[in-house]
């Protein structure tokens, strides 16, 4: 239903919406965590394109992102806000890591450009989520 005030909206859909909103997540459901997974699964076709000399690299690579993958769901379901944070630090120094991993697989020429730039691009985001949530955790990012 429209007036000149605009669109009216149904209090049973704000209360709806609300209640979504407020409802725990699911660790899959969380955008840092869904990002991770997408830099893991570009990793783990890489094993299909890659020669095989570098799949004991390949494999520590991957290793180091499931590590951070880890880190984040710990963190998540932590309740101390500073055991948070250390584990949101620790995901961010990992995914570093895979981001220069990245370079060197570049480097090497075992990936294109294209990949690298992909790859590197999710890493950078996930970074960035990583220390957004660890600030906010320590009350450094959000307003007060």
């Amino acid at each position: 239903m429209e007036t000149n005030e605009g669109v009216i909206i149904p209090q049973e859909a704000i209360q709806d919406s609300t209640a979504k909103k407020r409802a725990k997540r699911t660790l899959r459901q969380l955008p840092l965590y869904r990002d991770m997974a997408n830099l893991k699964y570009l990793l783990v076709k890489l094993y299909d394109t890659t020669p095989r000399r570098y799949t004991k690299y390949l494999d520590t690579v991957l290793m180091t992102i499931s590590e951070a993958k880890k880190c984040v769901g710990l963190g998540e379901s932590s309740r101390d806000q500073q055991e948070r944070a250390d584990y949101l630090s620790m995901a961010r120094v990992l995914v570093e890591d895979t981001h220069d991993d990245i370079t060197i697989l570049r480097q090497l020429e075992v990936i294109s450009k294209h990949s690298e730039k992909k790859m590197k691009s999710l890493a950078k985001g996930i970074i960035a989520q990583c220390v957004a949530w660890r600030d906010y955790e320590r009350s450094e990012g959000a307003k007060s």
